[in-house]
Protein backbone atom coordinates (compact mmCIF):
# COMPACT_ATOMS: atom_id res chain seq x y z
CA UNK A 1 0.00 0.00 0.00
CA UNK A 2 2.58 2.24 0.85
CA UNK A 3 4.43 1.66 -2.42
CA UNK A 4 0.97 2.68 -4.29
CA UNK A 5 0.67 5.57 -2.25
CA UNK A 6 5.05 6.40 -3.52
CA UNK A 7 4.26 5.95 -7.45
CA UNK A 8 0.73 8.46 -6.68
CA UNK A 9 2.87 11.26 -5.32
CA UNK A 10 5.89 10.00 -7.99
CA UNK A 11 3.69 10.76 -10.63
CA UNK A 12 2.04 14.02 -8.81
CA UNK A 13 5.79 15.71 -8.60
CA UNK A 14 6.74 14.72 -12.27
CA UNK A 15 2.99 16.22 -13.88
CA UNK A 16 3.71 19.26 -11.61
CA UNK A 17 7.38 19.47 -12.68
CA UNK A 18 6.05 18.65 -16.55
CA UNK A 19 3.29 21.78 -15.79
CA UNK A 20 5.79 24.29 -14.41
CA UNK A 21 8.43 23.73 -17.52
CA UNK A 22 5.60 24.37 -19.67
CA UNK A 23 4.51 27.86 -17.77
CA UNK A 24 7.89 28.55 -17.35
CA UNK A 25 8.22 27.57 -21.39
CA UNK A 26 5.54 30.06 -22.20
CA UNK A 27 6.64 32.81 -20.19
CA UNK A 28 9.82 33.20 -22.06
CA UNK A 29 8.30 32.99 -25.34
CA UNK A 30 5.96 35.74 -24.22
CA UNK A 31 8.47 38.05 -23.18
CA UNK A 32 10.79 37.51 -26.39
CA UNK A 33 7.12 38.33 -28.52
CA UNK A 34 6.57 41.16 -26.31
CA UNK A 35 10.37 42.86 -26.72
CA UNK A 36 10.41 41.86 -30.27
CA UNK A 37 6.58 43.53 -30.89
CA UNK A 38 7.97 46.59 -28.94
CA UNK A 39 11.75 46.76 -30.95
CA UNK A 40 9.21 46.49 -34.04
CA UNK A 41 6.80 49.23 -32.80
CA UNK A 42 10.07 51.80 -32.07
CA UNK A 43 9.71 53.84 -35.50
CA UNK A 44 6.04 54.64 -35.10
CA UNK A 45 6.26 55.31 -31.28
CA UNK A 46 9.14 57.86 -32.23
CA UNK A 47 6.39 59.28 -34.98
CA UNK A 48 3.93 59.48 -32.25
CA UNK A 49 6.67 62.10 -30.11
CA UNK A 50 8.34 59.57 -28.12
CA UNK A 51 11.80 57.52 -27.29
CA UNK A 52 11.93 54.39 -25.55
CA UNK A 53 14.32 55.05 -22.55
CA UNK A 54 14.52 52.44 -20.46
CA UNK A 55 12.96 48.29 -20.67
CA UNK A 56 13.25 46.54 -17.28
CA UNK A 57 11.77 42.75 -17.85
CA UNK A 58 10.15 40.89 -15.01
CA UNK A 59 10.95 37.21 -15.15
CA UNK A 60 8.10 35.40 -13.30
CA UNK A 61 4.89 33.19 -13.58
CA UNK A 62 3.37 36.29 -15.34
CA UNK A 63 6.13 37.84 -17.07
CA UNK A 64 5.74 41.48 -17.61
CA UNK A 65 7.81 44.35 -19.54
CA UNK A 66 8.10 47.78 -18.00
CA UNK A 67 8.65 50.10 -21.12
CA UNK A 68 9.72 53.64 -19.61
CA UNK A 69 9.44 56.52 -22.78
CA UNK A 70 10.38 60.28 -22.79
CA UNK A 71 8.69 62.79 -25.15
CA UNK A 72 10.10 64.18 -27.32
CA UNK A 73 7.89 66.26 -29.42
CA UNK A 74 4.46 67.70 -29.11
CA UNK A 75 2.02 66.32 -32.18
CA UNK A 76 -1.13 68.19 -32.96
CA UNK A 77 -4.55 65.86 -32.74
CA UNK A 78 -4.91 65.29 -35.97
CA UNK A 79 -1.73 63.75 -36.79
CA UNK A 80 -2.24 61.73 -33.39
CA UNK A 81 -5.57 60.45 -34.65
CA UNK A 82 -3.88 59.30 -37.93
CA UNK A 83 -1.47 57.46 -36.19
CA UNK A 84 -3.63 55.44 -34.61
CA UNK A 85 -5.46 54.92 -37.48
CA UNK A 86 -2.25 53.85 -39.30
CA UNK A 87 -1.42 51.75 -36.49
CA UNK A 88 -5.17 50.15 -35.44
CA UNK A 89 -4.44 46.19 -36.80
CA UNK A 90 -1.41 46.07 -34.03
CA UNK A 91 -3.17 45.74 -31.08
CA UNK A 92 -0.25 45.84 -29.27
CA UNK A 93 1.14 49.27 -30.57
CA UNK A 94 -1.87 50.85 -30.43
CA UNK A 95 -2.09 49.85 -26.77
CA UNK A 96 0.97 51.16 -26.04
CA UNK A 97 0.20 54.20 -27.92
CA UNK A 98 -2.65 54.84 -26.59
CA UNK A 99 -1.26 54.60 -22.84
CA UNK A 100 1.05 57.41 -24.22
CA UNK A 101 -1.31 59.48 -25.58
CA UNK A 102 -3.30 59.40 -22.39
CA UNK A 103 -0.44 59.68 -19.88
CA UNK A 104 0.66 62.75 -22.05
CA UNK A 105 -2.64 64.45 -21.86
CA UNK A 106 -2.87 63.83 -17.84
CA UNK A 107 0.76 65.88 -17.50
CA UNK A 108 -1.25 68.43 -18.38
CA UNK A 109 -3.78 68.40 -16.12
CA UNK A 110 -1.82 67.85 -13.12
CA UNK A 111 0.83 70.68 -11.80
CA UNK A 112 2.76 70.09 -8.81
CA UNK A 113 5.30 72.63 -7.89
CA UNK A 114 8.27 72.97 -10.41
CA UNK A 115 8.21 69.14 -11.04
CA UNK A 116 8.31 68.02 -14.69
CA UNK A 117 6.67 64.86 -16.40
CA UNK A 118 9.97 63.38 -17.31
CA UNK A 119 9.20 59.70 -18.21
CA UNK A 120 6.11 57.34 -18.97
CA UNK A 121 6.32 53.86 -17.78
CA UNK A 122 4.29 51.06 -19.29
CA UNK A 123 3.65 48.07 -17.54
CA UNK A 124 2.61 45.46 -20.55
CA UNK A 125 1.40 42.26 -18.95
CA UNK A 126 -1.38 40.48 -18.01
CA UNK A 127 -3.21 43.87 -16.49
CA UNK A 128 -1.20 47.07 -18.32
CA UNK A 129 -0.85 49.81 -16.55
CA UNK A 130 0.54 53.95 -16.92
CA UNK A 131 2.73 55.08 -14.83
CA UNK A 132 3.69 58.67 -14.59
CA UNK A 133 7.02 59.71 -13.32
CA UNK A 134 7.57 63.24 -12.43
CA UNK A 135 11.36 64.47 -11.29
CA UNK A 136 13.09 67.87 -10.20
CA UNK A 137 15.97 66.84 -11.68
CA UNK A 138 18.54 69.52 -10.11
CA UNK A 139 17.25 68.06 -6.99
CA UNK A 140 18.09 64.71 -8.53
CA UNK A 141 21.64 66.23 -8.70
CA UNK A 142 21.67 67.43 -5.39
CA UNK A 143 21.26 63.91 -4.17
CA UNK A 144 23.70 62.44 -6.04
CA UNK A 145 26.70 64.69 -4.99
Amino acid sequence: MGNGLDDLLGDAKKKGSEIWTSIKSAGKDKLKNGIQNLNEALPDIEEAGFILVRLDVDIALLPRLFARFKQIKLIGKEERESILLKTKKNKFLNFILIGLFKAADIKNEISIDQINLEEIELEIGLTPSAKLIFRREERLSLMER
